[in-house]
């Protein structure tokens, strides 16, 4: 894959059990804003899991793995996982992918 090409992440988040509202509640206040401010960006979709209610799964988009590395140094970002470390249930399972297709979706809430 070349440096340049988009770099994408699904990551699975667990969470311990009963606190997935309060980790969503704390993502909103820090992600939001900084991931829409993000040029690196070219797509954030944020999800609850069906099948798992302790945990949340992500699919990030980012115009290459360089801006994928340079989000995680953000403010935000970092107050984010503050916050969040003691709602966790353990790291999160990340999977790096090459996008070769996507159809552009906005915000569902």
């Amino acid at each position: 894959m070349s440096p340049d090409a988009p770099h994408a992440l699904f990551l699975r988040h667990p969470v311990k059990p009963g606190k997935r509202d309060e980790l969503v509640e704390v993502w909103r206040r820090h992600m939001p804003e900084a991931i829409e401010a993000n040029d690196g960006h070219e797509a954030y979709v944020y999800c609850a899991s069906h099948a798992d209610r302790d945990v949340l799964v992500v699919y990030q988009q980012y115009r290459d793995a360089a801006a994928a590395q340079a989000f995680l140094g953000d403010p935000a970002y970092l107050a984010y996982l503050e916050e969040s470390r003691d709602l966790l249930a353990g790291p999160p399972e990340v999977e790096a992918v090459e996008p070769l297709w996507s159809k552009a979706v906005g915000p569902t809430r």
